[in-house]
């Protein structure tokens, strides 16, 4: 290693050092920080060690669209907010906020696909490239493609259909990196449209669509007939083809729908009819046509998602006591700041659109989402039970209050800077959700405008509620402990708390997470009805939507499915999405024996790596060839020919490559013999070697690029390509433990942070 190289992994170290000290030795969440979120120079090097460094740069930024004179006010209030992880911006706001790339500041998009032709469908293709190629998300709505099978003017002469293009628009969502994520999308249908059965089932491959996220927009029309036992039609029309009409019964298609989100996990339902009526942007070219990838932004044309979420455990005062009660004062401070922020991202990012077009519907609607996480952390500050009725109470007030402050603030800020250019007054007070609001704030908008179309949402939040600390969105915790391996560490697996009930443990001297108190209760563990009724109450508050997932039991029944759908349509919910335990690892098995069935035949060239390591025993030479689908060949060198040494070290090498090319993981090769102890122990540019299989374990590693102190001293290693293998239920495809969850409608990984819907 050079003289160079060596100071600059020193330097990488006392960074990641200086980082974890301020999070209290919590790992993963140093680690969310400095590899998403950390500013770092053109060169990839990263310049902030400390959230407070990027809250300082976060709030500058922003502030900087403000008139000259309020700048300096503007900023401080705004570091108010985001000190201590008081509002936490979305991702895209903390990486963005003074970037030199070409990235806009926010999140997810809607393309239309804006005719049914070739044309239309590449373009859609141009277009959400470009949106990647900044760092945002795609949501879109095949349904104006025609259906299978219908005429073409073409060679082809019938169409392929709608569900045949979604490949070429999720490869193209893969192809396109983002500083080591990958882009998001969402494809949604109409349950009317006569290719809905091709589109339920296409992600029962998992080598298909494999960078999408599907949903089906579900009308009023089909629940009723659904519960009626009738029968459905499915249409088509354009100019081209005519009318295109077929009958299905609705029970049908129903049970195909409902299996298919059992049994693979998608597609999600989008109550489309509540959707439209609630929404209060459907006026003036603003009319919602799908939503973004997470579901919790239904929005027009090129609308955008600028998300922030208010972070609610952060204002509980006395917790865990009889006391315990809401800052009301700091709470309201944090929703109208918050606003503020956000509509100020607004101008912040004009000019940093990837198209035109979204910078247009941007500033014509200013359309904001003012999220939140931690509700469970709260609930449980408050000694409430979170699938209590007192929650459910709770939660309702809650949320009304701080819906009656975000709209009372916008409406300030429309006093200040003017209403968003297409507000119409009369338009907007007639539609359903705005006549929820108090009187008086109905007629301060009539007096003075609303600055912001919509304002209220609930994302997901994912890596961000790690970041935080906190419960994800408005989830329940999702477990008090997980176990994590360790790679620097005295013991590889060791136990982690959630940060509150590791909070609440120390605070009161609990030995096991058995001894809490019954108000911390777990996702697994609350009723999945209960989890609807939740979603509901807090969706009456909201006029944008709610990302939530539904976890459920191994065994849970379709029928039961059925029933959680139902309820969540006659509560009110803009959608809902469950996720099975367990849904996609039947299928993972099932692909892993094929993959094992298979018989590795050698090409002639096969590239190659090796690695050098000091042992007692002398130098140990491990080689590693590999073809596509990665490393097929060990070999191991150590010791003279016709010693000891040399036959086992070469005997641990074929046995690793003949594991190896019958479709085993190299993983779990080196999960097998790391922390072998052998006779003597010696160390290797600051590498632990403990026998000749550790050190091969090691080796191993270095080559893949997660050894241990080759990680902690370099954070461009980034996330490997994780969207080359298929995501399930446990296995995190990016660090490959066991420690990936499914909440808010969104993987999230508990080892390394890893999110697929960030």
């Amino acid at each position: 290693m050079s003289l160079e190289m060596e100071k600059e992994q020193q330097r990488a170290i006392q960074i990641f050092d200086e980082t974890l000290k301020f999070f209290d030795g919590d790992e993963l969440r140093a680690r969310v920080f400095l590899e998403k979120y950390a500013l770092r120079d053109l060169d990839g090097n990263v310049v902030e060690k400390l959230p407070t460094e990027m809250w300082r740069r976060v709030a500058r930024e922003i502030a900087s669209v403000e008139p000259s004179e309020k700048r300096k006010e503007w900023e401080e209030k705004f570091y108010w907010l985001l000190s201590d992880f008081r509002f936490v911006p979305g991702g895209r706001i903390m990486f963005g906020a003074g970037q030199k790339r070409k990235s806009t500041l926010l999140n997810c998009y809607v393309i239309p696909i804006k005719e049914d032709s070739i044309e239309g469908i590449f373009e859609w293709c141009k277009q959400a490239a470009r949106t990647y190629s900044y760092g945002g998300g795609v949501g879109t709505d095949i349904s104006i493609l025609r259906p299978k099978g219908a005429p073409v003017h073409n060679a082809a002469i019938h169409s392929t259909g709608s569900v045949s293009f979604m490949n070429i628009m999720s490869e193209t969502t893969g192809t396109i990196g983002q500083a080591g994520r990958r882009g998001a999308l969402m494809i949604t249908i109409r349950v009317d449209h006569p290719d809905i059965f091709d589109f339920i089932k296409v992600k029962r491959d998992l080598k298909s669509v494999r960078y999408a996220n599907i949903s089906v927009r579900v009308t009023d029309e089909f629940m009723r007939a659904v519960e009626e036992d009738r029968e459905f039609t499915l249409w088509y029309e354009n100019e081209i083809v005519g009318r295109i009409e077929r009958k299905v019964r609705a029970r049908e298609l129903w049970r195909e729908l409902v299996q298919s989100a059992r049994d693979w996990a998608e597609p999600g339902l989008i109550f489309w009819d509540t959707v439209k009526k609630w929404s209060p942007s459907e006026y003036n070219g603003m009319e919602v046509i799908t939503t973004n990838p997470c579901s919790e932004q239904p929005l027009q044309a090129y609308g955008a998602c600028d998300l922030g979420n208010i972070n609610l455990s952060a204002f509980v005062v006395d917790e865990f006591t009889q006391n315990a009660r809401v800052d009301w004062e700091s709470l309201e401070k944090a929703v109208r700041y918050g606003v503020r922020f956000l509509d100020d991202v607004l101008d912040y990012n004009k000019d940093r659109h990837p198209l035109p077009e979204q910078r247009q519907a941007s500033l014509n609607s200013r359309r904001i989402g003012l999220g939140f996480t931690g509700l469970a952390d709260m609930l449980a500050k408050l000694r409430i039970k979170y699938d209590s009725e007192e929650a459910l109470e709770f939660v309702d007030k809650l949320f009304d209050r701080i819906k009656h402050i975000a709209y009372d603030e916008s409406i300030e800020l429309a006093r200040e800077k003017g209403p968003f250019p297409l507000f119409d007054a009369e338009k907007h007070l007639s539609r359903p959700f705005i006549k929820t609001l108090d009187p008086a704030i109905q007629e301060r908008i009539r007096q003075y405008g609303l600055r912001n179309v919509c304002i209220l949402t609930v994302p997901p939040v994912g890596s961000g509620s790690v970041l935080a600390g906190t419960s994800s969105g408005i989830e329940p915790i999702f477990a008090f402990s997980y176990t994590r391996r360790s790679e620097s560490l005295s013991k590889e697996y060791y136990k982690v708390y959630h940060p509150l009930v590791k909070e609440y443990m120390e605070r009161f001297g609990l030995k096991s997470e058995e001894e809490l108190p019954d108000f911390f209760v777990t996702a697994h563990k609350i009723k999945p009805e209960f989890r609807v009724k939740m979603q509901a109450v807090i969706q009456k508050h909201i006029d944008s939507a709610i990302s939530s997932t539904v976890n459920l039991p191994e065994k849970v029944s379709v029928e039961e499915v059925e029933r959680i759908y139902f309820l969540a349509w006659k509560l009110g919910c803009k959608g809902i999405t469950v996720y099975r335990e367990g849904s996609r690892e039947g299928v993972l098995l099932t692909e892993k024996k094929k993959e094992l069935d298979k018989k590795w035949e050698r090409p002639r060239i096969l590239s190659g790596k090796t690695v050098k390591l000091r042992l007692p025993q002398g130098s140990i030479y491990v080689t590693v060839n590999s073809d596509e689908e990665g490393i097929k060949e060990v070999f191991v060198n150590l010791g003279k020919s016709g010693s000891d040494e040399k036959s086992y070290s070469e005997a641990i090498g074929r046995l690793i490559s003949r594991y190896l090319q019958q479709g085993g993981d190299v993983k779990d090769v080196i999960k097998s013999l790391k922390g072998i102890h052998g006779r003597n122990v010696t160390w290797d540019n600051g590498l632990q070697l403990l026998s000749v299989p550790d050190a091969v374990a090691k080796a191993l590693e270095i080559i893949l690029g997660e050894s241990p102190v080759e990680k902690r001293a370099s954070f461009k290693l980034g996330s490997p390509d994780h969207e080359n293998k298929p995501v399930g239920v446990e296995v995190c495809p990016s660090c490959g433990e066991q420690s990936l969850v499914n909440e808010s409608g969104c993987f999230t990984c508990k080892n390394c942070g890893f999110t697929k819907c960030e």
